[in-house]
């Protein structure tokens, strides 16, 4: 009797450990060492226009989900840490590609606390042999409604030990 509480305990405490400590997660970008750079061009809101990036970006583990329904298989992953150059403006994002797609399926980033999207995958590029991400003038528009657009172009650096396709 006194084995199985202490098992119990033990299983109770390791439980309310992983809880307060994450419990693994890897919702929130950690850093990378790796450096990215995004050069934001034509925004409706010029304060946005700028260089995006002075050092390394903080990432997530790249994840395989296959969600219920008729989204498709997908390769995710967020980033963050990307500082204006010259400004306290900061900007990251949620990338999202199918595996063995060689563009993305989704991109949310947010300059400056505003989101802008795009569900295309034109003017993108996975570029897995050198763990990228790139965007050669990718027009979002702002998740808000108010039809504010930016340009991007530049590298999201990905983590180097991914799923199977990703």
């Amino acid at each position: 009797m006194k084995n199985t509480f202490k098992t119990c305990a033990i299983v109770a405490a390791t439980s309310v450990l992983l809880v307060a400590c994450g419990g693994g997660n890897d919702d929130d970008p950690t850093p990378s060492e790796q450096s990215g750079v995004l050069t934001v061009t034509s925004a409706s809101s010029e304060g946005l226009n700028g260089v995006y990036g002075n050092g390394s970006l903080n990432l997530t583990d790249v994840d395989k989900k296959n969600p219920v329904g008729s989204t498709p298989e997908l390769c995710t992953f967020k980033f963050d840490g990307a500082g204006k150059v010259g400004s306290s403006a900061t900007a990251f994002g949620d990338i999202r590609y199918r595996p063995d797609a060689s563009g993305t399926y989704q991109v949310f980033m947010t300059f400056d606390g505003k989101e802008y999207a795009s569900g295309e995958s034109n003017d993108t590029s996975v570029l897995r042999d050198s763990n990228q991400i790139r965007f050669s003038g990718k027009t979002l528009t702002a998740s808000d409604g108010s039809n504010g657009t930016l340009r991007v172009t530049g590298v999201v650096p990905m983590r180097p030990i991914r799923p199977a396709g990703c």
